[in-house]
């Protein structure tokens, strides 16, 4: 009797290559295939993110201080920017309707304020009476807005003492005007200059220190 012999139950060595390649193609869903983009994997990799090691593209690949990142990690690796809320070297609107108007109300200090008697000479707004109130406020209030650029500090605190010096300043030049020196009346040009820059710094302040308060919040 000539021997037989049984075919091998186990897939033959012409197969196995076969079956491997079929179980490389099976992917978990939504891995991407070597050399793809991990985001579209319709596109070859360009690179690897230095933080997750995932593939990217040309489109995903962004290079940050000579490292490669993806957009999904950007912000592990760039700093939150400075909040600021006046740019450098332009003041906000306010603070220049500030300036504005308690510089229009020191240069009013030159004028007369008064008619006949006391304060109705040139600079005799700085002299011992309401009008003096007005003209040192002014005066406060430019140099709190000119140590600002020097000392760094909470805005809120500048702009309640712009509030201040403006206030006091309306205040000075509105009680010069009802409480005249005696003997003489109120002059219309140096005392209305007046008013109406104290007025101004008293509106832009206000609108500073609302716009710091809400910063701040």
């Amino acid at each position: 009797m000539s021997d037989v012999r049984e075919a091998p139950s186990g897939p033959s060595e012409s197969e196995e290559p076969e079956a491997e390649r079929e179980k490389e193609g099976r992917r978990e869903p939504g891995t991407p295939r070597k050399g793809r983009c991990a985001t579209h994997p319709g596109e070859d990799s360009v690179a690897v993110c230095d933080v997750c090691g995932r593939a990217l593209c040309i489109a995903c690949a962004v290079p940050v201080r000579g490292s490669v990142v993806g957009q999904e990690c950007l912000a592990e690796v760039l700093e939150d920017p400075p909040e600021m809320t006046v740019s450098a070297g332009r003041p906000s609107p306010a603070r220049a309707l500030v300036a504005a108007g308690l510089g229009l109300t020191l240069a009013a200090s030159i004028l007369p304020w008064a008619r006949y008697g006391d304060a109705s000479g040139m600079f005799q707004a700085w002299t011992m009476h309401w009008s003096l109130v007005a003209t040192v406020a002014a005066l406060a209030g430019m140099l709190a807005l000119g140590l600002r650029r020097r000392l760094p500090g909470d805005q809120r605190v500048q702009a309640v003492a712009l509030v201040v010096a403006a206030a006091l300043a309306v205040l000075g030049v509105a009680l010069h005007g009802m409480h005249p020196p005696p003997l003489s009346e109120r002059d219309p040009l140096g005392w209305g200059v007046a008013l109406l820059g104290s007025t101004l710094a008293l509106v832009g302040a206000l609108a500073f220190l609302k716009r710091a308060v809400r910063s701040a919040g």
